[in-house]
């Protein structure tokens, strides 16, 4: 019998003052990474951009939930976490200027994990922290 599996994640990411060029060159570096990644559950993130190029503000939103009652990729699901806290780290890294936040979540098999994270302007890593997870 195949399993089910829940997933859930929001990327948030923020600047201000930041020139039009910037912006620009963000939200297409945003949509780029998330349609190259590896993972389909990554990849078919929808990248929501609020940004407001009169007033030098960026603002990327990703919020993505996924159920499958029959998992469609078993080893993508496994690898799940891994990959998408590669994923924020790797746009910590290459955009530190942006303040970021947000969280992942994967049920599969059993098991709940959990993770929300953040990244503060200036800071070219993340913070997760387990989230704790109702039985």
């Amino acid at each position: 019998m195949a399993e089910a599996v829940k997933i859930s994640y929001k990327i948030f990411l923020e600047a201000e003052d930041v020139s039009q060029s910037r912006i620009l060159s963000c939200a297409s570096y945003m949509k780029n990474i998330l349609a190259g990644c590896g993972n389909p559950y990554i990849s078919r993130a929808v990248l929501d951009d609020e940004s407001d190029m009169d007033d030098f503000v960026l603002r990327l939103f990703v919020d993505e939930e996924i159920e499958e009652a029959e998992c469609g990729n078993e080893e993508m699901a496994e690898s799940f976490i891994d990959d998408m806290a590669g994923l924020v780290t790797e746009i910590a890294q290459a955009h530190s200027f942006l303040e970021m936040d947000g969280s992942f979540f994967i049920s599969y098999k059993g098991e709940t994990l959990g993770y929300t994270y953040t990244s503060a302007g200036g800071d070219d890593g993340c913070d997760f922290q387990e989230m704790e997870m109702a039985e």
